[in-house]
C-alpha cells in the first residue's frame, strides 16, 4: 500500500467517526473490557452500557480520536516512529487481532460483570457500528493504582461520603484504531502492550538467526542468540532489518565487514575462517549495525558513522 494511500485510510475513518460524532445515532456502540490470563488468550466482558451514557462516551472520545487520525501516516517502524506521525500496519500481521476478534464473538463473551476484576483488565475497546461500516478504538488501561489506595468520596445533601471504591476510568485518548485491513497505530508502544507485538519481535530475531546460523559466519552464535532475545531494542533492530531484507545484502558483502571493522575499530575479531567471534553484550550494537548497514562514510568530508535511524539509509 503506497502512503497516499495510507492518508486515504485514515480519511475515510475519520470522514465516519466525524460523522457519528455530528448526527449522533443511538446504539452505535458496544465497549469491551478485555482481560489476558496468558499470552495465547484474550477474554472479553460487554457491558450494558445506556443510549445516554454511550452519547456521552462519544462525546468525549470522538474529537480527539479524530484530531489524531489527522497526522501522517507512516508504515510501522519496530525500532520507533517520528512526532506528529502516525503508523499503519495490516492487522494480518498481527496475530493478537484475530484473538481478540475472536474473544468478543457473541458466544465467547462474558456479560456477567462481577467476574470481572478489574485490576486484571489489560485494555477495553469500543466498536463503533454505523451504516454498515464499523470501527474500533482501543486504549491501555489505567488501574489508578494511587486512587485505589485513597478513599474516594463526593458530596451528598452537603455530607463527604465514601463512594465504593472497587471503579474504573475511562479517558478521551485512543491508542489504536482497527478498520478491517487496515490497524492505525497512534501510540507506539500501545501495539506491544495491546496485542503482545513483543512476541512477533522475537519470532524475526529468531528467523534472522537462523540465517545466521545457515551462513556460518560467527562463532559463538548461542551465546549471540540468547542476549538477542533478552535485548528487546535488539529484536526490534531485527524485526525492522528483516522487513527491509537488509540480511541477505550483510551476506552478500560479508568479505568487506573486516575492513569496515578495522577503519571504525569496532571491538570484534574474526577467527581463522573469518568468523566473527562473538564474546559479550557490549558487541550487539556493533554487530546489528553491520548486518544492516548502518555504517556510512560521507562524499565531502569522507567522515565515518553510524545513521539514526534504518529509514535514512
Amino acid at each position: 500500500m503506497a502512503n497516499a494511500n495510507y492518508q486515504e485510510t485514515a480519511k475515510d475513518i475519520i470522514t465516519f467517526l466525524d460523522r457519528v460524532k455530528t448526527e449522533r445515532p443511538d446504539n452505535v456502540m458496544t465497549m469491551f473490557f478485555v482481560q489476558k490470563p496468558s499470552r495465547e488468550k484474550f477474554v472479553s466482558f460487554k457491558p450494558q452500557i445506556s443510549t445516554e451514557l454511550q452519547k456521552k462516551i462519544l462525546d468525549m472520545i470522538l474529537p480527539l480520536a479524530i484530531k489524531s487520525l489527522q497526522l501522517t501516516v507512516v508504515p510501522y517502524n519496530p525500532v520507533g516512529v517520528a512526532d506528529e506521525e502516525n503508523e499503519l500496519l495490516p492487522p494480518s500481521q498481527v496475530e493478537s487481532v484475530d484473538k481478540f476478534l475472536e474473544s468478543i464473538k457473541q458466544e465467547n463473551l462474558f456479560a456477567d460483570m462481577s467476574e470481572l476484576k478489574i485490576g486484571r483488565i489489560s485494555f477495553y475497546s469500543f466498536q463503533i457500528t454505523y451504516d454498515g461500516y464499523t470501527v474500533y478504538l482501543f486504549r491501555q488501561f489505567s488501574k489508578m493504582s494511587k486512587l485505589r489506595k485513597g478513599i474516594i468520596s463526593q458530596f451528598v445533601n452537603n455530607e463527604l461520603k465514601e463512594m465504593d471504591t472497587d471503579f474504573l476510568g475511562i479517558d478521551e485518548l485512543c491508542d489504536m484504531v482497527l478498520h478491517d485491513d487496515v490497524l492505525l497505530i497512534l501510540n507506539h508502544i500501545s501495539l506491544e502492550r495491546i496485542f503482545n507485538y513483543r512476541d512477533e519481535y522475537l519470532k524475526i530475531t529468531n528467523a534472522a538467526i537462523g540465517e545466521i546460523v545457515n551462513q556460518g559466519i560467527m562463532e559463538n552464535v548461542e551465546q549471540f542468540s540468547d542476549d538477542c532475545q533478552r535485548d528487546v531494542r535488539i529484536m526490534k533492530r531485527f524485526t525492522d532489518m528483516m522487513s527491509k531484507e537488509r540480511l541477505p545484502l550483510f551476506f552478500e558483502h560479508y568479505d568487506r565487514v573486516p575492513e569496515i571493522v578495522d577503519a571504525l575499530s569496532l571491538d570484534l575479531e574474526f577467527d581463522e575462517e573469518g568468523k566473527i567471534i562473538y564474546r559479550e553484550k557490549s558487541q550487539l550494537f556493533h554487530i546489528i549495525n553491520l548486518m544492516s548497514d548502518a555504517y556510512f562514510k560521507s562524499l565531502l568530508a569522507e567522515r565515518i558513522g553510524v545513521v539514526k535511524t534504518e529509514d535514512t539509509i
